[in-house]
């Protein structure tokens, strides 16, 4: 059994090669989703990514209660996904988790990946569609031979290409267009034929060092048998325009005769994905109810509570005209005292969003004609305005209603007396 520590430890080793750090899933969505996003945004900082790229990128977005918050990518399906810098060549590898096979799977996968950074495999630097089909395979073969060769035993070895080749049938059974580039399931049936002749032990032996298997030996091993089974790319183009080719169809065959233990290695999968995910949507839940609490206005106990309210009801509208409507300059237009509203294409027939939009940009409309001649209002509508700021105004909120709430503790004090 491939246990947690083991698999941290691969991870660490082959990051130190490839100058590569890496974040968990489980530990950057929790209810604290603002310490989360400081995480990953400092992180990615180290990349050269600041957070207006991050928000381009879809990576994160902004949250209702100021600051902003990880866009999660099916991490807790399993998945995992890895950044290349901007600046440097440092990488960082989000993973779903620790817990089932397919996490682990997943992790190697990412590990294939940073090794074809650090040494431009196919072309990864410059890519296109076909190079997209090498580097993902390249990564699935990578990933599969790691966990072959890490089995204790042959029966672990036989359950593991039991697996793998479960897992390469649901790919190539599956219609949707982007998984083509996921599709190494002859590449992988190369590989189990290699280990065979060769012996799984003897196998083992050859692509370790000092007893500990050697990952940059069997990234470039697994990249020769990408180079060597892998589609043409003529029959890639072929295959994605659903036309079908000899090489493909053969697939095809093999694939749906085995169909059944394709469904029954993801419905297997799902269930073991399950209860992250179950978890995953208690955070959720506690989270939301948070952003709720935060977003109710203070008991209005004097004018610069008015203006407190006033201001992050403000940024609360703003952020539902971005993630609900598309409408990022609703604020600017307040500034230039201008009206009109432009409705993106995406909701232009749909009439019921774009009177919600236009009835949520009169009430910005109305909060700032009331409040635009106070000097404290200006200098919260200036922080609302951009990214780096707007946290600023929602602490403010905070430390307002701590200064409330010590203010009834004593009021309640005196009372007593």
């Amino acid at each position: 059994m491939l246990s947690k520590d083991e698999v941290i430890e691969d991870l660490n080793d082959v990051c130190n090669q490839t100058k590569a750090r890496w974040l968990c899933y489980d530990d950057i969505h929790t209810i604290d989703f603002k310490k989360d996003a400081e995480l990953f945004i400092s992180e990615m900082a180290r990349l050269g990514y600041s957070k207006r790229d991050l928000l381009l990128l879809h990576k994160i977005e902004l949250s209702y209660t100021g600051g902003a918050e990880i866009v999660h990518e099916q991490e807790a399906c399993g998945s995992g996904y890895t950044i290349r810098s901007k600046k440097n060549k440092n990488q960082l590898v989000v993973l779903s988790g620790f817990e089932t096979d397919f996490d682990k799977y997943t992790i190697y996968h990412e590990c294939g990946h940073l090794y074809q950074f650090k040494y431009n495999m196919f072309n990864i630097n410059h890519q296109n569609e076909y190079n997209t089909y090498l580097v993902e395979t390249h990564a699935n073969t990578f990933a599969t031979m790691v966990m072959l060769l890490k089995a204790d035993n042959v029966l672990e070895y036989k359950k593991r290409k039991l697996y793998r080749m479960a897992n390469g049938v649901s790919f190539a059974n599956d219609e949707r267009k982007e998984l083509i580039y996921y599709v190494s399931l002859p590449i992988e049936l190369a590989l189990m034929r290699e280990i065979r002749k060769k012996g799984r032990l003897k196998t083992k032996e050859e692509f370790s060092k000092h007893g500990i298997l050697d990952y940059k030996k069997i990234a470039f091993y697994t990249a020769q048998l990408v180079k060597k089974h892998c589609f043409s790319q003529e029959e890639f183009e072929k295959i994605k325009n659903k036309e079908i080719t000899s090489k493909y169809e053969k697939l095809k065959r093999k694939a749906k005769a085995y169909r059944i233990l394709g469904e029954t290695y993801w419905n297997y999968i799902k269930s073991k994905c399950l209860r992250r995910i179950k978890r995953h949507n208690k955070i959720n839940q506690k989270r939301e109810h948070l952003v709720i609490e935060k977003i109710q206005p203070l008991p209005q106990t004097d004018k610069e509570t008015e203006i407190i309210n006033a201001a992050c009801l403000l940024d609360t509208y703003q952020i539902r005209m971005i993630y609900e409507y598309d409408i990022w300059e609703a604020i600017g237009k307040l500034k230039k005292a201008d009206e009109t509203l432009n409705i993106p294409d995406e909701i232009k027939s749909d009439s019921k969003k774009i009177n919600e939009a236009e009835e949520t940009f009169k009430k910005m409309h109305r909060i700032y004609q009331k409040h635009k001649d106070n000097k404290l209002f200006q200098e919260l509508f200036e922080k609302i305005e951009f990214i780096d700021t707007r946290d600023e105004v929602w602490q403010l909120k905070e430390k307002k209603a701590k200064e409330i709430e010590r203010q009834n503790f004593r009021f309640g004090l005196s009372n007593e007396r």
